[in-house]
């Protein structure tokens, strides 16, 4: 027989697990501010990347209709922390698994995470961050900026590093801005030196269309 103390904490664990699952399930954009003119305001888009590694990113103009804004989703209310953001497919048949954006350390830089989705979370080893994103409200702005929750002291940072990629019909070469999670140290300078980059800051932009894979950026909604 279960002891009464027991009973109660298994109660109110129930209760706020019933009560997390209540919130609506929140659907975002990625976007940049900051870095330049071209990057500023600009939705992430889901070209594939280096090594087919698949990261939210920003292009310049014009923009294939294959590419579609990257979407998520969360019941995580603002300020939030420990979230997870779990992949909204805009492709038809999307994996019968669900997919998760985390920051990624396969590339073995000390202190500089990539963000990339991922349906495996096996494949990505257990460097594979995605439980602990804070959603945090911009003062002065009311903006909704994405942080991790191992930032307590603000020294981490979001970069745009630029890479070549193909687009999304896979016929031409274009620039990437691709986002990773940094906190510059002496661990990681020399590297840092040879990135083309710009220091951006990372928005959740709250969606307003729905998924049609069909028109421009995968959402229901007229051209940004």
């Amino acid at each position: 027989m279960m002891r009464p103390l027991a009973l109660a904490i298994l109660t109110l664990l129930t209760l706020i697990t019933a009560q997390s699952d209540s919130f609506p399930r929140t659907n975002y954009f990625f976007r940049f501010i900051g870095g330049t003119t071209i990057l500023d305001n600009q939705r992430l888009r889901g070209n594939v990347s280096v090594d087919s590694v698949v990261s939210p990113g920003a292009v310049q103009p014009p923009f294939s209709p294959a590419d579609h804004f990257l979407r998520l989703a969360t019941n995580a209310i603002v300020p939030s922390a420990n979230a997870i953001l779990s992949v909204v497919p805009t492709h038809p048949h999307p994996p019968p698994v669900p997919g998760y954006y985390g920051l990624s350390d396969k590339e073995g830089i000390k202190d500089a995470y990539r963000l990339i989705y991922s349906y495996r979370l096996d494949d990505e080893g257990p460097g594979f961050q995605y439980k602990g994103w804070e959603l945090r409200k911009a003062k002065e702005s009311g903006k909704v900026l994405l942080r991790y929750s191992w930032d307590f002291d603000g020294e981490w940072r979001w970069t745009a590093k630029r890479e070549r990629v193909f687009d999304g019909s896979m016929t031409k070469e274009i620039n990437k801005r691709v986002p990773y999670y940094v906190r510059p140290s002496a661990r990681n300078v020399k590297i840092l030196e040879l990135w083309d980059y710009r220091v951006v800051d990372l928005e959740l932009e709250e969606t307003k269309g729905e998924v049609n894979p069909g028109a421009p950026g995968g959402v229901k909604e007229s051209w940004p």
